[in-house]
């Protein structure tokens, strides 16, 4: 595997990467007086807008060209970090709802753009391992946000957290405009008009819709129920900081595992085998997690699974691209691949309004039945690739 080296793509990943109030981000808006039934309904605001800006953005991606897309977004994310400090300090409601809007609006400049992008520069060769690379940069940013927020807290409170991700986000808009171009094909001021939606035509688009579906609602398990699992098991809470950046660094294996599963050694169908025979191994390992209540097997599993979750999708990812190609859409690759990623913002719109009704069944329950979905998906890969 050739060694990637380091660019301002990869810049860019650390440094968004270096979210220091993410470890208290539901504390931001309650201390600034936003209870925690009004921060759900922001978060499903967040996903709505998304939703409904998938398509345009994507559009206007196809126009404007990858890099200039990601730019645009780097901006907007500054000015929602921008708008989130003015609202915790001045407690407005009303500029958390404007943040809201203007982060899901950065968030669409950027779904499917950077997939579109490294697909673009690195063709499907090297689409996969430069992904987890640039990923990679982006934990690494997370580690060291979540181990400096606590001194940073300490000495400068909430607006200190805020205003040093303001900083790096300032940093990032920076580093954006040193991205390189893509390639000349991928911009055509006369493009063939193309219907994106008739994509749906081909059965494969749905199980593209349906396992990133599946993959959102997997991540939200991890991201929002994790301490739940530890609070079952009889473990202090005050181990999540330390599994956090335990879990984030085993997901840096990534990059080396995809490497070596990829590199053309195991052949073509030993290549096409990995969707199905992840994603079935992340199906296995969620299914464990809800069942086990051992605490040494809770700890392996929580250790290993985010990184389980990311190997099918990085592989899945890489499918869309290469699906966008079969189906002539290459010339609009941002706007088709937003199509396909609007089935993930519906279903967590679904998910955050339904949190409630999800813990009445027991998260232990949602784990399982991730898990079943997961290993469906990994059956219905098996068919398609055979």
């Amino acid at each position: 595997m050739k060694k990637l080296k380091f660019d301002s793509y990869d810049g860019v990943c650390f440094l968004n990467g270096l979210v220091f109030f993410a470890p208290v981000a539901l504390l931001v808006r309650t201390q600034a007086g936003v209870s925690e039934h009004v921060f759900f309904l922001l978060q499903a605001l967040l996903s709505g807008v998304i939703f409904l800006g998938e398509i345009p953005t994507g559009f206007i991606t196809d126009k404007i060209g990858y890099r200039k897309s990601l730019i645009l977004a780097q901006v907007l994310l500054l000015g929602a970090r921008s708008l989130l400090l003015a609202a915790f300090v001045s407690r407005s409601l009303a500029l958390f709802v404007v943040e809201a809007v203007v982060e899901g609006t950065a968030t669409c400049f950027t779904s499917g753009t950077g997939s579109a992008y490294l697909y673009d520069l690195y063709g499907e060769n090297g689409y996969l391992v430069k992904t987890a690379h640039a990923e990679n940069f982006g934990t690494a940013g997370f580690i060291i946000s979540t181990v400096a927020y606590a001194g940073i807290y300490k000495i400068s409170g909430m607006e200190g957290l805020l205003i040093t991700t303001v900083v790096m986000d300032i940093i990032a808009v920076v580093c954006s405009f040193f991205l390189r171009s893509e390639s000349s094909k991928a911009v055509i001021a006369d493009r063939k008009e193309v219907q994106i939606l008739a994509i749906f035509k081909n059965k494969k688009a749905f199980l593209f819709v349906i396992s990133l579906a599946i993959f959102s609602i997997a991540w939200l398990l991890i991201n929002f129920f994790y301490v739940e699992k530890l609070e079952n098991c009889g473990l202090p809470v005050e181990w999540m900081s330390l599994i956090i950046l335990s879990y984030s660094a085993v997901q840096m294996l990534a990059e080396p595992i995809l490497g070596k599963l990829s590199d053309g050694k195991n052949g073509k169908s030993g290549r096409e085998k990995l969707p199905a025979v992840t994603a079935a191994a992340a199906g296995v390992a969620f299914l464990l997690f809800g069942v086990v209540k051992f605490r040494a097997a809770v700890l392996l599993l929580m250790l290993i699974l985010p990184l389980l979750l990311n190997l099918p999708e990085y592989l899945l990812m890489d499918l869309e691209n290469q699906f966008v190609d079969e189906a002539e859409c290459g010339s609009q690759r941002a706007a088709t691949l937003s199509v396909l990623n609007m089935g993930v913002n519906l279903v967590e719109i679904l998910t955050l309004s339904a949190s409630a009704f999800l813990t009445k069944i027991g998260i232990q329950w949602c784990f399982v039945f991730v898990g079943c979905f997961l290993m469906a998906i990994a059956l219905l890969f098996a068919r398609i690739q055979k």
